[in-house]
């Protein structure tokens, strides 16, 4: 019996390390902007809250600084670690984490990321990567908001997150 509890004690010290790596390397690539400081008021928020509440509290999501690439590192060690949701639930807590906690490098960013934390189709996504590309990158905030239908109210509403 003690021999089987072995490689999950292995797995899990294994899966901890690399959650503390992604929560480490966030520091170290961490945006100098504000923080939230509280779970924002938005779809999913209960059901991040029930998720993750079950292993460890909200307090260890915010305040944070995490790009979205860690965020997607972070969730995936957590769900690997055995946080249980259904696959609709994860899509809801990704929506819920990287449209209202993940910062995005926009010159780097992904159709993907973009995609998710602007919360846009992803033909939208598509074209601020195809603007971007084609000016050689953005400078500013109004840099992006002449992207054709790119709602310019989420842009102001999460530029704080937002780095060039």
């Amino acid at each position: 019996m003690m021999r089987a509890l072995v490689p999950v004690t292995v797995a899990v010290s294994f899966i901890v390390q690399a959650a503390i790596i992604v929560f480490g390397a966030e520091k170290a690539a961490a945006p100098q902007q504000p923080q939230v400081e509280t779970l924002p008021d938005a779809p999913g928020k209960q059901l991040v809250e029930q998720v993750c509440a079950t292993c460890h509290g909200v307090d260890l999501l915010v305040p944070s600084s995490r790009t979205a690439t860690q965020w997607r590192d972070t969730m995936g060690a957590m769900k690997t670690a055995g946080a249980k949701a259904s696959d609709e639930d994860w899509k809801t807590i990704v929506d819920y984490i990287m449209g209202n906690l993940a910062f995005l490098n926009l010159n780097k960013a992904t159709v993907e990321d973009v995609r998710l934390v602007f919360g846009v189709p992803e033909k939208v996504a598509q074209a601020v990567v195809a603007a971007r590309d084609k000016q050689g990158g953005f400078k500013t905030v109004d840099d992006l908001k002449q992207v054709p239908d790119l709602d310019q109210k989420r842009v102001d509403a999460i530029k704080a997150r937002l780095t060039f």
